[in-house]
């Protein structure tokens, strides 16, 4: 089986000086995916900040055989919540072929995790970048969520613990980074 790769995506939320819509950015997610399956991948995932609620019912809904998480928040998670609409209703033939890999960027909301703790933080996001490298295992093509304040930082390209998640503890941010560069130049 051929392995998938990994593709540093860019997608502005901010462009000449204008905030980019949330339906606007979750439209170049895709319409690349759609490219990207035309062309024989047999799927598409894309890197997503995640909270571990968020996360666990992701990961619940994959495992079942849905396609509609129902990911709401700030953010990322308002594109995810206008990407999932477009897919119940412009873009159906890719339900289930265009999935978010969550990456935790800090405690579930709701049922919390406690101990929550800098190493158990590590083990958490050590499991979602393993599932992330399953997903190119398997074939398929991983877009890496890139946006103007990550494209240029060549030590954090990628849009993962900004916004409300910026507190997230130094290792545990390199680590996401480091793994996701590292699977770059892995699979490509």
């Amino acid at each position: 089986m051929k392995t998938g790769q990994l593709i540093n995506f860019y997608v502005p939320f901010i462009e000449n000086n204008k905030n980019v819509s949330p339906d606007d950015q979750a439209i170049l997610f895709l319409d690349k995916a759609t490219d990207l399956i035309r062309a024989g991948a047999p799927g598409v995932g894309f890197t997503y900040s995640a909270n571990y609620g968020q996360t666990r019912t992701i990961q619940q809904t994959y495992f079942s055989g849905g396609w509609n998480t129902q990911t709401n928040g700030a953010n990322q998670a308002k594109v995810v919540e206008s990407l999932e609409a477009l897919l119940d209703s412009k873009y159906p033939a890719l339900q289930g072929k265009l999935h978010i890999l969550p990456i935790t960027t800090m405690n579930a909301y709701v049922q919390i995790v406690a101990p929550w703790n800098d190493d158990v933080h590590l083990g958490i996001v050590t499991t979602d970048l393993d599932r992330i490298e399953n997903y190119l295992k398997s074939g398929w093509t991983v877009l890496g969520w890139q946006n103007q304040i990550s494209v240029n930082n060549p030590k954090h390209p990628y849009a993962v613990g900004g916004g409300v998640a910026q507190g997230m503890p130094t290792a545990v941010s390199d680590k996401i980074q480091q793994t996701l560069i590292s699977l770059s130049t892995t699979y490509k």
